[in-house]
């Protein structure tokens, strides 16, 4: 989450090209939208007994579970196309490169406003936004695995968020590609083609061509900085009381 900070910043000073990260999450944690209440959302003495960190994301959304999968982060000036002024129409162009990409593996996927696809009528991933400096940050999972019983152990989930209404299952509600595809999700490689795929599937919605890099020494120091003085404070996480990164409030 501080990287994501960090190249947000990075792009809003015109230091950085528009930006898509891939990247995944060891050990797990938890997320939570950055207007929620933990206590609300997450179950924290089960994640301590699992040592499951909590951390508050500067993006809306709901509480999330990191663990099997693939995360995306795409970072997009408010002038480009990508970001239309509507949240919901943006959602739907940023989302698009994610049904594209399961499209490409045979799954019938869709996108569902606000801000989720599914396939079969299960979600297999989620997103969310700000906009922050005159740039778009929009991430979001796909899940590759998924441990349902260990999810709705850890957060609390609220029935009528599922897809299926109320009288969902939970089991029902969440889906992965290991699920959908097989076993090969768990084939070395997987997640290394999975991530080329969402790569061109984004290159080809920007109409843009990638080049690989990595973070700048500015950006690594901006990054340990913002964890440090941040993500890691039970004021930002707890009470999201702590500004110093934003050059305009969230509110």
């Amino acid at each position: 989450m501080a990287v994501d900070l960090a190249i947000l910043h990075s792009l809003s000073c015109r230091a950085c090209p528009p930006t898509l990260r891939l990247y995944s999450w060891d050990p797990p944690a938890v997320t939570i939208g950055y207007f929620q209440r933990i206590e609300e959302e997450v179950r924290e003495e089960e994640c301590s007994r699992e040592g499951v960190a909590v951390i508050r994301r500067i993006t809306g959304g709901g509480a999330v579970l990191h663990e099997h999968e693939l995360t995306y982060s795409v970072f997009v000036p408010l002038s480009h196309p990508m970001a239309p002024q509507s949240i919901r129409e943006s959602y739907r162009l940023l989302c698009a490169p994610i049904v594209d990409t399961l499209r490409g593996l045979g799954l019938n996927a869709e996108f569902a406003p606000v801000n989720d696809v599914l396939v079969e009528g299960a979600k297999v991933s989620g997103s969310a936004q700000t906009r922050r400096d005159g740039v778009l940050l929009q991430h979001g999972t796909l899940l590759i695995g998924v441990d349902t019983e260990r999810m709705f152990r850890l957060l609390n989930v609220a029935k009528e968020k599922s897809p299926g209404g109320p009288s969902s299952a939970p089991e029902g509600r969440v889906t992965s590609l290991h699920r959908l595809v097989g076993e090969r999700a768990l084939e070395t490689g997987f997640a290394s083609d999975l991530s080329g795929r969402m790569a061109r599937a984004f290159e080809e919605r920007l109409e843009c061509v990638f080049e690989k890099g990595a973070l700048s020494s500015q950006e690594e120091d901006e990054a340990v900085r913002i964890e440090r003085e941040l993500f890691s404070l039970e004021a930002w996480n707890r009470e999201r009381s702590i500004r110093p990164f934003f050059r305009e409030p969230l509110d």
